[in-house]
């Protein structure tokens, strides 16, 4: 097997007999650079990441033993192992962006809160500043 010269334009890989005598790319017309050598070059191994459908998502490289994956990538880092998750599953919840976290009633589940201030307490004789959520379907405050 011989040298290989790779064009950093258009990524394309020549063996060095083929462009030996040539200045510039036959495909995009870039010179060729000598610091290019594919050789040279250390290759990333991929290594298994691990996506466990707990709390929200979870993706990681460790195999637990009382959890099964919902999926095994082979990925050389997290981006890779991230783009192929959201191949397979475009509506995670681990990727998605901008995401503004749920509030929901510990009761029924309800997304239906509102917020209601505190009453006046006779103990304190001082109205509180805050405010208690109250679920709309069962009534709970929380």
């Amino acid at each position: 097997m011989g040298r290989k010269v790779i064009c950093t334009h258009c990524n394309t890989i020549y063996e060095s007999k083929v462009v030996e005598n040539m200045i510039s790319c036959p495909v995009c017309g870039a010179s060729f650079d000598d610091d290019t050598d594919i050789s040279n070059e250390k290759v990333k191994e991929k290594q298994p990441y691990y996506y466990y459908d707990i709390a929200g998502g979870a993706l990681t490289t460790t195999l637990y033993d009382d959890e099964t994956p919902l999926y095994t990538f082979e990925a050389v880092d997290m981006k890779d192992a991230e783009r192929q998750l959201k191949e397979v599953m475009p509506n995670c919840k681990l990727l998605m962006e901008n995401q503004e976290p749920e509030t929901r009633c510990p009761y029924c589940r309800s997304k239906e809160i509102q917020l209601v201030p505190k009453k006046f307490t006779l103990l304190t004789g001082i109205a509180t500043n805050r405010f208690d959520r109250m679920c709309v379907c069962c009534k709970r405050r929380f």
